[in-house]
């Protein structure tokens, strides 16, 4: 019983939707109908301009299927009383209502075919497909059925009514189903609203100023100046988009139709008969048509895509404020150009101080990642290589954090084009990782990596070279006498201290190990002159005050190093010869101090 109900009302419904498009349809054609026979046709004659097929074209493009049967049908009842009214009621005018009718349904069918948008008028191929439905294909088949009823019925010459019949179908179909359309369903009423006063005034303006220009072009022919409401209503299509424009085009055809019929205008002074006129009018009505609905179409288009690109873009940044994560977008050159999320808990640095920095900058701030993976962003960006790299590190503003710096490359058309930085907190990972690696790999004494941990690290770093690696081997100085002079433990607590200068010193991307006794050694994920300028560093640095005190008296140390840059074939024992070798000529010239290796 509900289900009887339900059906009930969707028929009722869709019953009251056909009536509404009937009376539109019933309506509007009579109205026109009966303007334009009386207007432009004398006796059995075709009217020079015929708009009224254009209400029902309208109707049949917005309305289903089923519906077209009660348009068709209004329409034909509309164009047999509009004939009866203004000509007197003749057989014929069923068969001509029919054609009309006919025509109507034959350019709706020829448009929505292949159409894949609601709007006839979405974009180019859109537009021609509705240029040729409506100014050729419909009209050229209406113009035989309809010549060849007159030729029958009135003996009329054929070619003769069918470029009458040809000419005023085509003109008011391409010329007025934009305009009626966008009347029909409300555009321009939501466009008026829209619009502000001020706005109001200056489209009021504009549209004063076509009209004066399109008089002026049509009431006298001493100029030839056709080209001028061209000009004008394509600026419109640039500002107001694709309603402004059919309005534009309205206006001319209006104008310039009345123009004409009257015997003014540049197109009523060619020197040649009625038909070949209007088939001008109709030609120049039909490229303004071509030439600013295609602009109007595209301006239409690019406003949607920036709005939808604005309405993303916020969007977007409303969920990266939401994260706990952190974004940097750098260009080509290294600057900085936005930045959203905690980047001021992260690094230290608010947003907006982060904008306009270049990487160098930044660098200074995180302990030279960001330059270290801008650097790999550019490589990879000529090696056309897609993916992401992740660094760890920790800021300098914020020494306590441990971030995971995640780089994507960006590209566009294959050009690349910038980077993308995902900064993350993994402090509590890090921090559980430390935990388990202090109890597998670490020394026992100073927590660095031991031995095992150390080879293994330096396996994988020669596996991937992709970037320069260094390997740097560190000897605490007279540590023999150190113990000698003052205990085991004395040099245990000097072994710890100097692995915490050196660790301190080092960079978040190196690896530090003490692999046995007092020797230490490091990773360096750089080029032989940074790493030296790493190992000089700690040099210095352990050097420069006391490692321990003990009794009164301040023990101190110093170290020597020897630094190697890694080659694809090395092996693991030949880069520690190498690296030990430039160590022992340390040693021997004197210590204190960074030997690189020949």
């Amino acid at each position: 019983m509900g289900t009887m109900v339900d059906i009930g009302f969707d028929s009722r419904g869709a019953l009251e939707k056909r009536a509404d498009a009937a009376i539109v349809a019933a309506v509007g054609y009579f109205l026109l109908a009966a303007l334009a026979i009386y207007a432009t046709a004398q006796g059995h004659e075709h009217a020079t301009i015929w708009p009224a097929d254009a209400v029902i074209l309208v109707l049949l493009l917005r309305e289903p299927r089923p519906s077209w049967r009660w348009i068709l049908i209004a329409g034909w009842c509309a164009n047999l009383a509009a004939n009866a009214v203004v000509r007197g009621w003749s057989p014929i005018l069923i068969a001509y209502g029919a054609i009309n009718m006919g025509q109507s349904a034959l350019a709706a069918w020829f448009i929505l075919r292949h159409q894949t948008s609601s709007d006839v008028f979405a974009d180019t191929r859109s537009i021609w497909r509705f240029v040729y439905g409506t100014g050729v294909f419909a009209p050229v088949m209406g113009g035989v059925a309809g010549s060849l009823v007159t030729w029958l019925a009135f003996k009329e010459p054929f070619l003769d009514s069918f470029m009458s019949w040809y000419f005023s179908n085509a003109l008011g179909l391409l010329i007025l189903t934009p305009f009626i359309g966008a009347l029909l369903d409300g555009s321009y009423i939501r466009w008026l609203r829209y619009l502000g006063h001020r706005d109001a005034v200056r489209v009021i303006l504009l549209y004063l100023g076509l009209l004066a220009a399109t008089f002026l072009v049509f009431v006298q022919h001493a100029a030839p100046l056709l080209f001028l409401p061209i000009s004008i209503v394509t600026y419109l299509s640039f500002r107001l988009g694709r309603l402004g424009t059919k309005l534009g085009i309205m206006m001319v055809a209006l104008i310039g139709v009345s123009a004409t019929l009257m015997g003014y205008g540049p197109v009523a002074a060619l020197s040649f008969s009625p038909a070949f006129k209007m088939f001008f009018l109709q030609l120049y009505l039909g490229t303004l048509l071509l030439t600013c609905m295609p602009i109007a179409a595209i301006v239409s288009s690019r406003k949607k895509a920036v709005i939808w690109l604005a309405e993303r873009e916020e969007a977007l940044r409303q969920i990266l404020e939401c994260t706990p994560n952190g974004c940097l977008g750098f260009d080509p050159e290294g600057h900085c150009k936005w930045s959203v999320g905690p980047i001021k808990a992260f690094l230290g640095l608010s947003s907006e101080e982060m904008i306009g920095r270049t990487s160098e900058a930044v660098s200074l701030e995180v302990h030279g990642i960001v330059e270290e993976l801008l650097h790999e962003s550019r490589a990879l960006g000529a090696l056309d290589v897609q993916g992401t790299r992740v660094v760890e590190f920790s800021p300098v503003r914020r020494p306590h954090l441990t971030l995971e710096g995640t780089i994507g490359v960006l590209r566009q058309e294959g050009e690349y084009f910038g980077v993308v930085i995902t900064l993350r907190d993994v402090s509590e990972r890090r921090a559980s990782e430390l935990a388990m690696l202090s109890r597998s790999e670490a020394d026992d004494l100073t927590g660095l990596c031991n031995r095992d941990s150390f080879r293994s690290h330096l396996r994988s770093a020669l596996n991937n070279m992709s970037r320069p690696i260094s390997l740097a081997l560190i000897d605490l100085d007279s540590f023999h006498a150190i113990n000698e002079t003052h205990s085991h433990s004395v040099g245990d607590a000097v072994l710890f201290e100097v692995a915490r200068r050196i660790k301190r010193t080092a960079r978040d991307t190196d690896v530090v190990a003490r692999l046995s006794g007092d020797d230490f050694a490091l990773i360096l994920r750089c080029d032989l002159l940074t790493a030296r300028g790493v190992c000089e560093r700690i040099t210095e640095v352990v050097r420069q005050g006391p490692v321990h005190r003990v009794g009164g008296v301040s023990v101190l140390a110093s170290v020597s190093c020897g630094v190697v840059q890694l080659r694809p074939e090395m092996t693991i024992d030949e880069a520690f010869i190498a690296a030990n070798s430039a160590l022992q000529d340390m040693k021997q010239s004197g210590r204190n101090g960074v030997r690189v290796a020949a």
